[in-house]
């Protein structure tokens, strides 16, 4: 449980930019022909998690620009995003994860 008084100065989640920055580092090593089981065993991790972490960069601008000025939504962290189902659509992300209004 967090509690959240008074105004907050906007303070970028290292967790989270270090998820998305790896999201476009492997994506673009994918992309770039790198076969997924051999990009997991450079990383030492598994194909699922590599391919968990890289769907994080589809995520919409604005999600993606809120997250490394640090004015995402509280509750938004990197378990959160690895656990919901992310729909391609980015209006549908932006609600799905609390970017309304």
């Amino acid at each position: 449980m967090k509690i959240v008084a008074g105004t907050q100065k906007p303070v970028p989640d290292v967790a989270l930019l270090r998820a998305l920055r790896n999201a476009h580092c492997w994506a673009d090593a994918i992309k770039s022909g790198t076969a997924l089981k051999r990009l997991a065993s450079d990383m030492n991790r598994t194909e699922r998690y590599l391919a968990r972490i890289i769907a994080l960069s589809g995520l919409s601008p604005k999600i993606q620009a809120a997250i490394i000025d640090g004015s995402q939504p509280n509750g938004l962290t990197v378990r959160r995003l690895l656990k919901t189902n992310l729909p391609l659509d980015w209006g549908e992300q932006e609600r799905l994860l609390g970017f309304e209004g």
